[in-house]
């Protein structure tokens, strides 16, 4: 269950501790964490039975979609008997969103120590494999093949419902009683939950204080007391009757779409993807081809970026592994992203601070290796003392083909499109050749194709209030060699950095360019070329990871030319003036709430790392499912964001 502070306190795991009854207990509040007649029940009268999803009229039944938000998620009981009564029941919604925020989460350990409840314990038990360290953010956790998923929002309570996006059909109040953490029942914290309902929402919690009643119905709900549970003489029920200033809260979408995806590199597949197993029928043109520009590359690093102020882009790279991973098709996960983590030299974090910072941050997100430890976790011969951040080597290409292997997406590729008309009769896209013949149509059209997405909107009169966000070209070698034509780094098992960065090749990566299977083979790279510039020769490439990479070479060295069976790769990464990516709705004067047009551009050098991400981002707009990322960084990734330099 959460706390609430006045400052905004990070989160910090929270020790289990028991009464002498062998109670689930918070030192911290005083209080014991469920009722003392048992959690399972409480949470099935209380709380499932309060939103009325328990009986034969429940209210989810033959729903496509239905999110529950939680304050608190304590033991998990109310996440784990809502998601039994899910698969229990043969009408079931066909996707279950759970929101829950909580300040001082349990560990993995904790969780399933405290499930007292024989029935839960298998569900407990997945729960506590897929358990985040604790971090500030979101995390997501999906079950049920992508069904059941479990947005954890890890902070202060008020603070992450102010940052929360969602429309909730059921809402559980849970927590410490008011008398033990009264700020968690504020006023203004139940006005927050106003407005992330739906209409007709239904809340329910075990307490009944004046102050609760009075908060709710300040937020827009109807409330009454009924029998409670566990000896206590009532519980309270409510449902979203107003609510002041209007509805905002996400509304979710009847049935599923149809939509045209304008590339099939990362961003696009991983868009495409995303709404075909949502229902949706796409159709994904590309001008070139599956993986081409900077998806071209074999294979890349997606780590965190772990900063001292946590800024936005840290904050972001962790967002984007989470749903990386929770995007990744089975089953050819393990073949397409060894998640091993990735290993900094130490001389980048310092350079950026992070040394006096990294105690804050979880072992699972982040720890430090002298040299010794460092060569040993890489498997090289010498190696400086590093820094271990979450993450590991994504086959790329392969991964842009297993998304876009989907029996509801078409890929029509090589087919250049010149340009977007909006029918406005029909309320459809129209991707047209430079004949001005129809290529494709759809409600929905996303952009996905990298800067020539800027060409596009331009070429379709389609410009913002402040024109067309500007993306620069930056170029990119890299090289896939043998592992033997690198002595010092010929036993690599994880994906190193310094100025540059080396990996052993995904077996996926491996497999989808052609190469001896027979053989270990490295990615090493890459060059960052700026398009004023003249491009690098390979040669001048090569020497240019090599010394990138010098101190993870430093006992044999980098040789001098490329091997013999050397192959080179280059691509093209489009960049936004402020290196964030350009994600979301853009505007067109028929319809100026939502056109149906979305941009998934400007991923710059962090493409396998941000693509699903934007992707869910897109799709959360389209299904009215919680959004995968605060207001604040959804903001800060518009296109139409103030700052971004336009043409």
């Amino acid at each position: 269950m959460t706390g609430l502070a006045q400052s905004a306190p990070a989160p910090l795991e929270e020790p289990l501790q028991r009464t002498p009854l062998g109670e689930p207990f918070s030192a911290r509040y005083g209080d014991v964490y469920a009722s003392r007649s048992g959690a399972l029940g409480q949470a099935r009268t209380v709380f499932l039975g309060g939103c009325g999803l328990l009986d034969d009229a429940a209210r989810w039944r033959d729903r496509r979609q239905f999110v529950v938000l939680e304050t608190g998620f304590g033991l998990g009981t109310n996440f784990l008997a809502t998601w039994q009564a899910w698969r229990a029941d043969p009408r079931r919604p066909q996707r279950l969103d759970y929101v829950a925020v909580e300040l001082h989460p349990l560990s993995a350990a904790d969780l399933l120590s405290a499930c007292a409840d024989p029935e839960l314990l298998e569900l407990a038990r997945e729960l506590a494999a897929r358990w985040p360290a604790a971090i500030g953010g979101l995390h997501v956790l999906e079950l049920e093949q992508g069904r059941v998923r479990l947005l954890l929002a890890l902070g202060d309570a008020q603070s992450m419902l102010r940052q929360l996006d969602l429309g909730a059909d059921a809402v559980f109040l849970d927590g410490f009683a008011p008398s033990r953490n009264p700020a968690m029942w504020s006023p203004e914290l139940l006005l927050e939950v106003g407005r992330l309902c739906r209409p007709d929402a239904r809340v329910a919690s075990y307490t009944v204080a004046r102050t609760v009643c009075d908060g709710l119905r300040q937020a827009g709900f109807e409330v009454r007391k009924l029998p409670g549970y566990g000896g206590k003489a009532q519980r309270l029920e409510g449902i979203a009757r107003t609510r002041p200033g209007g509805w905002r809260a996400r509304a979710a979408r009847a049935q599923p779409g149809s939509a045209v995806v304008i590339g099939a590199g990362l961003a696009g597949a991983a868009c495409a993807h995303a709404l075909a197993r949502r229902g949706w029928q796409v159709e994904v043109l590309d001008a070139h081809g599956v993986s081409a520009g900077a998806s071209a590359l074999p294979a890349g690093l997606a780590h965190v970026r772990p900063a001292a102020a946590d800024d936005r882009l840290a904050r972001l790279t962790r967002a984007g592994l989470g749903w990386l991973r929770a995007a990744l098709p089975a089953p050819e996960a393990a073949g397409l992203f060894d998640d091993d983590g990735v290993l900094m030299s130490g001389e980048l974090p310092r350079r950026a601070g992070l040394a006096a910072q990294a105690a804050q941050w979880p072992s699972q997100w982040l720890h430090e290796f002298d040299a010794e430890q460092a060569a040993r976790a890489a498997g090289t011969r010498a190696a400086p003392r590093a820094w271990w951040t979450a993450g590991g080597a994504v086959a790329a290409a392969a991964l842009c083909r297993a998304w876009l292997r989907h029996p509801r997406i078409t890929l029509r590729a090589p087919m250049p499109v010149h340009a977007l008309a909006r029918d406005a009769t029909a309320a459809d896209w129209r991707a047209l050749d430079e004949q001005g013949r129809e290529l494709a149509r759809a409600p929905v059209c996303v952009l996905a194709c990298a800067f020539d997405a800027a060409r596009l909107l331009r070429t379709s009169g389609l410009r913002g209030e402040r024109g067309i966000p500007r993306l620069r070209t930056q170029a990119g070698q890299g090289f896939v060699v043998p592992a033997q034509a690198l002595p010092a780094l010929q036993g690599l098992r994880a994906g190193v950095m310094e100025g540059t960065y080396a990996l052993p090749l995904p077996a996926a990566a491996a497999q989808a360019a052609g190469l001896d299977a027979r053989q270990r083979w490295l990615f090493v790279g890459a060059t960052y070329e700026h398009a004023q510039q003249q491009p690098l020769s390979a040669q001048q490439a090569w020497e240019h990871i090599g010394a990138g990479l010098s101190a993870w070479c430093a006992d044999t060295g980098w040789p001098v030319q490329p091997p013999a069976q050397a192959r080179t790769f280059r691509g093209e990464r489009a960049v936004a003036g402020d290196r964030l990516p350009l994600i979301g709705r853009w505007p067109h004067a028929d319809a100026p709430g939502d056109s149906g047009l979305y941009l998934s551009v400007g991923m710059g050098s962090r493409g396998l790392l941000l693509s699903a991400l934007g992707a869910q981002c897109i799709v959360g707009l389209l299904e009215g499912e919680p959004a995968p990322l605060e207001l604040e960084l959804l903001q800060a990734l518009d296109p139409l964001r103030p700052g971004l330099r336009h043409d």
